[in-house]
């Protein structure tokens, strides 16, 4: 199964999340068409990131579902086109779809219902999100991070300090978890061995070097 397919095969159980992961977001604004916008699509009752499905939208989810064979339920649902993550509006990431898509507006703060003060490609994520993260990682520190469509992640406006993909790979195989001892390393895009991302935790204290420089956080703070 490739990822469009099992993307769509994802969203489409979307429709059974419960309405108290919903409440955590404000019910989405749903935004008219700008001038010059293609009109929305009166058939679909769908909205990505508050805005009605477009014309342009509705081609590029035609062409997923075509790939998948299935149809995704009417909703509101949110798209972070930076990574490709998306999920149910006021829920977590349940699906990855490809990153760069144009599909919907801006993606707004609070598309997760947040309540966590970690905040990934401006989205506030949801609580779910978080425990996940804390299991593959460690303690996640209140901040602003950046993902991108491959995994790499690093603090808002800073360097990669970790791959997910990898880190969750690694995971499954039993080399790391939220309370247990791993390492991990992964080879920089320039050769270059100072751009190489190396990473460990006792179980308590995780630490990761890149680009010369080391980041900590502390599970005892």
């Amino acid at each position: 199964m490739n990822k469009a397919t099992m993307a769509i095969a994802v969203m489409t159980s979307l429709a059974a999340c419960t309405t108290r992961q919903e409440a955590r977001a404000a019910p989405p604004q749903q935004f008219g068409t700008l001038k010059g916008e293609t009109a929305a699509v009166a058939d679909r009752k769908i909205t990505f990131n508050r805005r009605p499905l477009t014309k342009a939208d509705a081609k590029i989810l035609e062409q997923l579902e075509a790939q998948s064979g299935q149809r995704t339920p009417d909703g509101d649902y949110w798209y972070d086109a930076k990574s490709g993550a998306a999920g149910k509006w006021g829920g977590p990431t349940s699906a990855i779809l490809p990153a760069g898509l144009s599909l919907g507006g801006p993606l707004p703060a609070n598309a997760s219902g947040g309540g966590t003060q970690v905040f990934i490609n401006g989205r506030e994520i949801h609580p779910i999100d978080l425990q996940y993260l804390q299991q593959l990682l460690g303690r996640v520190m209140p901040g602003r991070y950046w993902v991108d469509a491959q995994g790499n992640g690093g603090v808002e406006g800073g360097p990669p300090i970790v791959n997910l993909y990898a880190a969750a790979r690694q995971q499954a195989t039993g080399g790391s978890g939220g309370n247990k001892a791993w390492s991990y390393h992964s080879d920089g895009l320039t050769g270059r061995s100072r751009d190489n991302i190396n990473g460990a935790s006792d179980g308590q204290t995780t630490c990761f070097t890149s680009s010369g420089r080391t980041y900590c956080t502390d599970g005892n703070n």
